[in-house]
């Protein structure tokens, strides 16, 4: 709480996903600079140990390819831990990643960084 009795602003939560470090740092980089709390991890385990860590999470951006497993095993396994899990983005530089991901949202690599924020503010319903 702040004083005075409001309660601090809630601060959306990223975690993002992709064993690149590079393009990790950059995403991390470029949300926090936005205003958005980020957690970064390079595989499928540590997002999992990540994503208990936390009661809540604003959206989960994954690459679709991770060194133990995919996206996709990440987010079956989200929906499988919370009746209404978050908002989940994967991403992908494989052209036949976004028929795998029928039901999940979809963004092909390479994008501008400009293209994948307004994707990521388009699900969350904020301009």
């Amino acid at each position: 709480m702040i004083p005075g009795g409001t309660h601090a602003p809630t601060w959306p939560t990223l975690l993002v996903v992709d064993n690149d470090i590079e393009m990790l740092q950059t995403l991390v980089w470029y949300f926090e600079k936005r205003g958005f709390h980020v957690a970064a991890s390079e595989n499928l385990a540590d997002a999992k140990a990540y994503f208990q860590r936390r009661k809540s999470w604003t959206l989960i951006i994954s690459d679709y390819h991770l060194p133990d497993g995919t996206a996709l095993e990440l987010c079956c396994w989200i929906r499988d831990q919370l009746q209404e899990p978050p908002p989940f983005l994967v991403m992908s530089g494989s052209m036949n990643c976004s028929a795998l991901c029928a039901d999940v949202d979809f963004l092909a690599k390479p994008f501008p960084l400009e293209t994948l924020e307004a994707r990521v503010r388009t699900m969350l319903g904020r301009s």
